[in-house]
C-alpha cells in the first residue's frame, strides 16, 4: 500500500524509493533459498543495491526521511553481514531481523509520502485566493 501511495502521490524521491523496494522484494522472492540454511545471497545483493539507491537519494535531497530509510536499510545489510561472519546465527533471527527493518524502511517511505501529500495540500490551500482566514466560501 505504501509503495502504491508513493508511486501515486509521492515526489520523485518517494517514487524511486518505492520502486527500489519493490524491485528488491521481487528479486528476493524470485531467487530465495527456501531452505534458509545459509546466507540469502540474492536478498543480500538486492538489499545492498537498495542501500546504495536510498543513500544516493538521501545525499541529494534536503528531506530527512531518506536518511532514516537508509539507516534501516543499512541495518538490513548488516544482518546479512552478521550471517556471513557467523553462520550459526539462527534462521529465525535472520529472517525476523530482515522483516522488522524492511518494515521500518517502508514506514520511513510512508512518512515521506505523507509529508509530500500534506505539503501539496497546504500549497493548494495557500494558492487559493479564498484561503485567507477571513474569507467565506459559498
Amino acid at each position: 500500500m505504501v509503495s502504491g501511495a508513493a508511486l501515486w502521490q509521492g515526489d520523485r524521491e518517494e517514487q524511486i524509493a518505492a520502486g527500489g523496494v519493490l524491485m528488491s522484494w521481487a528479486i528476493t522472492v524470485a531467487l530465495r533459498d527456501r531452505s534458509w540454511i545459509g546466507t540469502q545471497w540474492a536478498a543480500f545483493a538486492a538489499d545492498f543495491g537498495l542501500l546504495l539507491l536510498i543513500t544516493a537519494i538521501s545525499l541529494r535531497t534536503p528531506r530527512y526521511w531518506p536518511l532514516v530509510a537508509a539507516a534501516f536499510q543499512l541495518i538490513c545489510v548488516l544482518i546479512h553481514v552478521a550471517r556471513i561472519v557467523d553462520p550459526k546465527v539462527h534462521a529465525w533471527a535472520y529472517a525476523t531481523g530482515q522483516v522488522i527493518f524492511t518494515q521500518l524502511y517502508i514506514w520511513a517511505v510512508g512518512v515521506g509520502v505523507f509529508n509530500t501529500w500534506r505539503a501539496r495540500r497546504q500549497f493548494a490551500r495557500t494558492a487559493d485566493p479564498m484561503a485567507d482566514p477571513g474569507a467565506t466560501r459559498r
